[in-house]
């Protein structure tokens, strides 16, 4: 087997070699405490003296040791000087091992770090066994292997040392699977998957150009929610059933996670049959064993996303149809009510006075006044009354909204009927009944009759499935409340499915049970949420932390210092938000070139030079492959992705490249995780330069914010949504971006513009090692309670623009309610459900440690636990948790201007990136051409990638003008500049590429209507 390299020569170097300090770097690392200082005091021998200090700054930064052959020469000059040795005190031959070794264990046990040892050996080696298993990139493991011994106080060995380990993982796991596969793997489960290589019967005896291999024809999965497209999804459904209950004792035996399933199957995907058939034959069962697993799960996902979606629409197309219905019904059923009060007038109340003159008519007797009363009441109109009355009810009749759902049914039934009776589901208590329903739809193969179960209908539907006085079954109406409770159960997560990605039990995302009472400690430990561990300690500390808020806020109210905040005369306030005072310095965009759009192909060439992004743009295959990857492929594959071109296109438009060269490259180096890596190459390459900082109105604290925008979707998709608001009669997304106060942006989402964008925040908070949010915001839409709760314990203090925050609740703890004093303006309005809370505190730390320990993403998570959730008691805990926090916030931003204003500050930035998105999508600026939500994401990523990689070359360029200004007035007028105007800014660019009208070019070929052949274009000048 080749052997892999993880990291290119050039990070290797680095890696291996000591860091290159700044000045201020070099002040910050050789800034040493006292204790440390004084354990130096005893060294006579110069070389040792300066050795310890510079030993101990190198690992102060990288938790690593290097050689003194190695130290920088500037580092020596600076510890010598801090000493008041001369420069040439220190010489590595002089620095003996033996000393060195000995200085190494002081500044170990001084900084609580220990020796990579054995036990530190093996400790990492079984988080790289796990690793391997889940199929991670090699760089991605090596990477993490670092962050674990960090984390767990180890020092860092060298790269050699780490590699080998890592490898050894990576083919140990690979041979134990062939081995596993080639012993479990029988005669004909191997002819079973054989089978996938034959191509498909298309009546003659011989194969064609146009058939295609079984395997083929199971890769793509249709985005359609035709009929036809639905029944051919829910037949090859059935048949990766039977692959897979066929296979089971296979996979069993691989005990590959999720991941690992994807990674196997993805090779699959990508590669053709030849490719394929060149694998060795248990390398090759081994990829399709988990490609069956994969598409199997997918294939069930896309049909459940199939049958929300149908649903969805039915549900609205219902609605807005009788809504249409009742405002053609209101001038009928206002002729009604005016007939009606007309005929109460003359036939009630007119006979109604009568009778009361008659009874005060004192010239008549008893027995005449009866018998002009009978009179009266024979003569009334019963009839038109009735007639009326019948009228008027049938207006109000709420079986005209059934008989909407009953009309549509038979539209609904052809989609949703066929997905039905083909998955297997799971139910929760919750949804018994419902199971039961379903499976007795499926028993009857769809074909029911008034023996259908109907427990679970409310009582209106139950009634109204039975028609007229012979109570006769409405089938059509009954498969319709079906249809419509199921898609209803999936949401809530009562319904659930065994084999799928996004619809499993709540529990299958978690960390299991019985692995959390067994290792509690040691999960809580790993996550850093020990703290968290009783709820008692945790909701008395929010208390008084929310008791004093209250105080705070409502002092400054009452005295005046907080002129922004007033109050309405029912005692609801409102606050007022000043915008910061605009500076008057000169436009940023002026320092940049004034006479030269800058080529994109430069700008991504020159960050390349400086961060080496395309690293990550690595192959699938974690081997060495024959074929290699050149640059300009690379380079066009984010264009064309990221400017919305199209990769065909983008080869048509350009020199140098064929369709097929870089089809190749975006099918195999093009992954979503590839393009993530790419971009964090180069946000991180950002974090480390200081020019970037002069945005940060805290050094202390980063400030970030996330915001979606709208994007129509050209072609059938499941991740699209309907929104007449947005996108007229056509569907759309939401790509929901997140940047920090510097301009950098970390992380970036596709989901359905129909999903609230609340369930994502969470996700892109966790993604990113290199941006540590301290403070998130968004608008209202990525508000909710929920988030409140879950971002506290993971030590995010989160702080939306929430709409109309009068209208929100506040809470407080009841032991505070005597506290409240009479003089306060911003009074609580409900009291903490702590009960709740800490019957549910242990699940809910279970979900933040898996959130935490990145075991699953928050949007899965919640996918299952939403509202429509609202009887989970895990959910209503968890808002319960978050009301608490909301409540704190809501306080603290009525009675902190600088908070409002920074929030503002930090969303006017996103909506900023929002407008940088247009502008470098010049293809398609306003939709996606993708289908599938990874091939949007990954669209969204390569655009992102150019964006950052603009931000980049404007900080580089902004870095060289300053070094290269002579006086310090003229930085300080260019940094001026620069604080006061945004980094993002595009104008000095080109994204539209370069037009040759040149006479080769015009004239090179002919692309002329046939009409114009003939004409002399040699006169145009």
């Amino acid at each position: 087997m080749p052997r892999m390299r993880i990291l290119s020569a050039t990070e290797q170097q680095l890696f291996d070699l000591p860091p290159k300090f700044d000045s201020v770097q070099r002040q910050q690392f050789f800034d040493f405490p006292i204790a440390l200082r004084t354990l130096a005091d005893d060294f006579r021998n110069p070389s040792s003296r300066i050795g310890f200090f510079i030993v101990g700054g190198y690992f102060k930064a990288t938790k690593c040791f290097f050689a003194p052959s190695d130290f920088h020469q500037r580092d020596v000059e600076y510890i010598a000087w801090q000493l008041a040795l001369p420069e040439e005190s220190f010489a590595p031959q002089n620095y003996t091992k033996t000393t060195r070794l000995r200085h190494e264990h002081l500044i170990l046990e001084f900084y609580g770090f220990k020796r990579f040892d054995t036990a530190a050996e093996k400790f990492i080696s079984e988080e790289i066994t796990n690793m391997a298993r889940a199929q991670l990139k090699p760089k991605l493991i090596f990477w993490r292997c670092v962050d674990l011994l960090i984390r767990n106080k180890v020092q860092i060995p060298g790269y050699h040392r780490l590699t080998e380990l890592i490898l050894s993982a990576l083919n140990r796991h690979q041979r134990e699977l062939v081995a596993l596969v080639k012993d479990v793997l029988t005669p004909d489960m191997k002819t079973l998957i054989d089978s996938l290589f034959v191509r498909t019967e298309t009546g003659s005896d011989q194969p064609t150009k146009t058939t295609r291999y079984k395997l083929t024809l199971l890769k793509n999965l249709s985005q359609s929610t035709r009929p036809t497209k639905v029944k051919e999804k829910a037949n090859d459904l059935n048949y990766l059933a039977e692959l897979y209950r066929e296979l089971t004792p296979v996979l069993s035996a691989m005990n590959l996670n999720y991941e690992g399933i994807r990674y196997y199957a993805g090779s699959v995907i990508k590669a053709n049959i030849f490719q394929l058939n060149q694998r060795s034959d248990e390398d090759r069962y081994v990829h399709v064993t988990a490609f069956i697993a994969h598409q199997y799960y997918r294939l069930q996902d896309n049909l459940v996303d199939v049958m929300l979606s149908v649903v969805q629409s039915f549900q609205n197309s219902a609605q807005r149809e009788h809504k249409e219905q009742s405002y053609e019904q209101q001038s009928a059923r206002n002729q009604s009510l005016s007939g009606l009060l007309s005929r109460l007038d003359s036939d009630v109340f007119d006979i109604l006075r009568k009778i009361s003159r008659f009874a005060n008519d004192d010239g008549l007797n008893d027995g005449e006044k009866l018998n002009k009363i009978r009179s009266l009441l024979q003569d009334r109109k019963e009839d038109a009354f009735t007639e009326l009355k019948t009228s008027l009810e049938s207006n109000l009749n709420q079986d005209d909204y059934y008989g909407v759902l009953e009309e549509r049914s038979l539209r609904l039934q052809n989609r949703v009927s066929p997905i039905i009776k083909v998955l297997n589901f799971q139910a929760d208590a919750s949804c018994m009944v419902l199971k039961e329903a379903i499976e007795h739809f499926q028993s009857k193969n769809g074909v029911i009759n008034q023996t259908a179960p109907s427990a679970f209908l409310e009582a209106q539907e139950a009634k109204a499935i039975l028609c007229g006085d012979d109570k006769k079954f409405r089938p059509s109406l009954y498969k319709a409340f079906l249809f419509m409770h199921t898609a209803t159960g999936i949401k809530s997560g009562g319904l659930n499915f065994q084999h799928s990605y996004k619809y499993r039990p709540l529990d299958d995302y978690l960390i299991s049970k019985d692995r959390w009472h067994r290792d509690k400690a040691i999960l809580l430990e790993r996550a850093g949420l020990t703290e968290f561990t009783d709820p008692q300690n945790v909701l008395q500390g929010l208390e008084k932390k929310l008791y004093e808020q209250y105080q705070a806020t409502n002092n400054n109210a009452i005295t005046g210092k907080n002129p922004h905040l007033k109050f309405n005369e029912n005692g609801s306030f409102r606050i007022a938000t000043p915008a910061l005072e605009e500076q008057e310095n000169e436009s940023l965009q002026q320092y940049f070139p004034e006479r030269r759009n800058v080529p994109l192909t430069e700008v991504l060439a020159t960050v390349n030079q400086h961060c080496g992004f395309l690293d990550d743009l690595q192959h699938w295959q974690q081997r060495h492959t024959r074929r290699s990857i050149s640059q300009r492929s690379l380079y066009a594959g984010v264009i064309g992705l990221g400017c919305g071109i199209g990769t065909r296109k983008m080869a048509q438009i350009s020199s140098h490249i064929t369709e097929n060269e870089l089809e190749h490259t975006v099918n195999w180096c093009f992954s979503l995780e590839n393009v993530q890596a790419a971009n964090d190459r180069i946000v991180a390459a950002m974090d480390q330069m200081e020019l970037p900082n002069v945005y940060r109105r805290s050094q202390n604290q980063l400030h970030t914010s996330s915001d979606g925008q709208k994007f129509e979707v050209r072609t059938d998709s499941l991740n699209a949504n309907h929104s007449f608001k947005y996108f007229g009669k056509e569907q759309g997304v939401s790509a929901y971006s997140f940047i920090d106060e510097r301009g950098l942006l970390w992380h970036s989402l596709v989901f359905s513009a129909a999903t609230r964008e609340s369930a994502y925040v969470i996700d892109g908070l966790m993604h990113n090692d290199v941006i540590k949010s301290d403070i998130h915001s968004t608008d209202t839409h990525g508000y909710s309670e929920v988030i409140f709760a879950v971002t506290h314990p993971l030590g995010f203090s989160y702080a939306p623009r929430i709409k109309n925050l009068k209208k929100q609740s506040l809470y407080i703890f009841k032991s505070s309610k005597n506290k409240i004093t009479e003089n306060w303006k911003i009074t609580p309005d409900k009291y903490v459900s702590e009960e709740i809370i800490i019957d549910n505190w242990d699940d809910f730390l279970r979900l933040i440690t898996t959130i935490k320990l990145k075991e699953a993403t928050a949007s899965d998570i919640f996918r299952r636990l939403n509202s429509y959730s609202k009887q989970h008691a895990l959910y209503k805990a968890m808002k319960a948790f978050g009301q608490i926090i909301k409540s704190v916030f809501i306080l603290r931003y009525l009675d902190d201007l600088e908070l409002r204003q920074a929030i503002e500050k930090q969303l006017n930035k996103v909506e900023l990136a929002n407008k940088f998105t247009r502008a470098v999508a010049v293809g398609n600026p306003r939709e996606f051409t993708q289908g599938e939500k990874e091939e949007q994401e990954i669209a969204e990523s390569c655009n992102r990638l150019i964006k950052n990689a603009v931000i980049y070359w404007n900080y580089l360029y902004l870095e060289q003008k300053l070094n290269r200004l002579e006086t310090q007035e003229a930085k300080d007028q260019l940094l001026k500049a620069i604080i006061s105007h945004s980094i993002i800014t595009w104008g000095h660019f080109n994204f539209l590429g370069e037009y040759d009208f040149s006479d080769e070019k015009r004239f090179c070929r002919k692309v002329y209507p046939s009409a114009l052949e003939s004409a002399n274009f040699s006169k145009i000048e």
